[in-house]
């Protein structure tokens, strides 16, 4: 290798030493990335947040590892591991008014959108918006909701994401003891999310623990939506 090669070499790696030594805190601020947390420790190479949320919605304890050379192109990619509210891994992703994520894999509780006793098993989902709007939803999901209230037997209910009138949604779908369960889910990157639960029951005795559930009747279906923000 030429000396002109070794000294390219040099250079590259000392800069990607040098960004990665970048305290992690600093970078969370400029980044554009949808994170934050009460306590930020470590490096771009190697952080640790303590009481962490993405887009407003806890997540709890998330190790985070940078990748370096997308940097150099004005993209920011932070690969996670999370433990809390949220189980799993995902990648941020932050490009000038893009931001979102991808890969994301785990299982996160849904109590904080209006379905206790509900959790969500996320498979390779991605969920990408440009200035407010969704751009991209890919993955596969299935939740696991009931068991007490209005559904006293547990139903997995199964959907993939999509972008639906700009809002990152997820439709899912099961049934139970002769009851159609149907559930959409809709985020938007501020964390303003959308909750609407469908019933369709064959039994009609259902409708007076439905009603006392905050579910309105509409024909066959029976209906309950619940919408908040951090």
């Amino acid at each position: 290798m030429s000396t002109s090669r070794l000294l390219i070499v040099f250079v590259a790696a000392f800069l990607v030493m040098l960004v990665a030594c970048v305290p992690l805190g600093a970078v969370l601020s400029w980044s554009g990335l949808p994170l934050t947390a009460q306590r930020v420790e470590g490096t771009l190479w190697a952080g640790r947040l303590t009481g962490a949320a993405v887009a407003g919605q806890p997540v709890g304890t998330v190790r985070t590892r940078l990748e370096v050379l997308p940097l150099f192109g004005g993209v920011v990619r932070l690969r996670t591991e999370a433990k809390g509210s949220f189980t799993g891994k995902a990648r941020l992703i932050a490009a000038g008014a893009r931001q979102g994520a991808d890969q994301v894999t785990g299982v996160v509780a849904l109590d904080r959108i209006g379905l206790p006793n509900a959790s969500i098993r996320l498979d390779n989902v991605t969920a990408a918006f440009e200035r407010g709007r969704c751009l991209r939803a890919a993955g596969k999901a299935r939740a696991q909701v009931g068991g007490s209230g209005f559904l006293p037997q547990p139903v997995e209910l199964t959907g993939a994401p999509a972008c639906i009138e700009g809002r990152w949604t997820l439709p899912l779908a099961g049934e139970t003891q002769g009851t159609r369960v149907e559930v959409q889910l809709g985020f938007s990157p501020d964390g303003a999310w959308r909750s609407e639960v469908i019933l369709i029951p064959t039994d009609p005795a259902l409708g007076q623990a439905l009603a006392a559930s905050g579910f309105t009747q509409d024909g066959d279906r029976w209906r309950r939506v619940s919408e908040g923000r951090p």
